[in-house]
């Protein structure tokens, strides 16, 4: 990573442990309601944005609320555990300052809420280093294009091969290798069958931030 002059994170699952928060909220909320929810809903959202998965779970439940009443109620439970119930990847904090200081910009590109995301990021002390933070409802997509790569790393105002992407989602480091970032694939415990398929794409793969130096 010697050549990288800016860094592009995803958030959830890369920076924060909490891939398993928007499961356990939608299984809160969709219990509540007396359904039944199992982990094939889980991963039939896996890839989508929040407005496209309430969409879902509307259609899959039938629920009577509407796909903007379900976000909202999801949200007030998500926004409580983001902000009080996650702890940061293992040397997260570390490797960031670490990379401030050595003058590479930063930012996050991420499937979530933007102020859900910008809250997140404060409470755990990692917003003052990262320049923006760039949601896929702004660019209207998901990472499954390159789009919001492309985008923040014109904001960064970096090319592709001089900015790493970290990611910890096959589907989104598919996306930023083949537009030409350095891509370095995260571990998280919860996707595990995809960190096989990530370590054949990524140029390089961690299990901790400890792991970079």
């Amino acid at each position: 990573m010697d050549k990288i002059k800016a860094i592009i994170f995803d958030m959830d699952g890369t920076l924060l442990d909490s891939l398993s928060v928007w499961a356990d909220s939608d299984r809160e909320f969709i219990t509540g309601l007396g359904h039944y929810y199992d982990n094939r809903h889980s991963l039939a959202m896996k890839t989508m944005h929040f407005d496209s998965a309430c969409e879902y779970l509307v259609q899959a439940f039938g629920l009577k609320l509407s796909a903007e009443e379900t976000g909202t109620q999801i949200l007030q439970i998500v926004e409580d555990k983001y902000l009080h119930g996650i702890d940061l990847k293992s040397g997260a904090l570390e490797f960031v300052k670490t990379a401030h200081n050595k003058g590479i910009r930063m930012c996050v590109a991420t499937s979530n809420k933007k102020k859900l995301a910008e809250d997140a990021l404060k409470s755990h002390g990692l917003m003052e280093y990262m320049e923006f933070v760039l949601t896929s409802d702004e660019v209207g997509c998901g990472k499954e294009s390159p789009l919001i790569f492309e985008k923040a790393a014109e904001m960064l105002g970096t090319k592709p091969c001089e900015t790493a992407v970290f990611e910890d989602s096959i589907h989104a480091v598919n996306s930023a290798k083949k537009a030409g970032f350095y891509v370095v694939g995260v571990h998280d415990p919860l996707s595990e069958n995809e960190f096989r398929e990530i370590q054949k794409v990524a140029d390089r793969t961690i299990r901790s931030f400890s792991e970079l130096k």
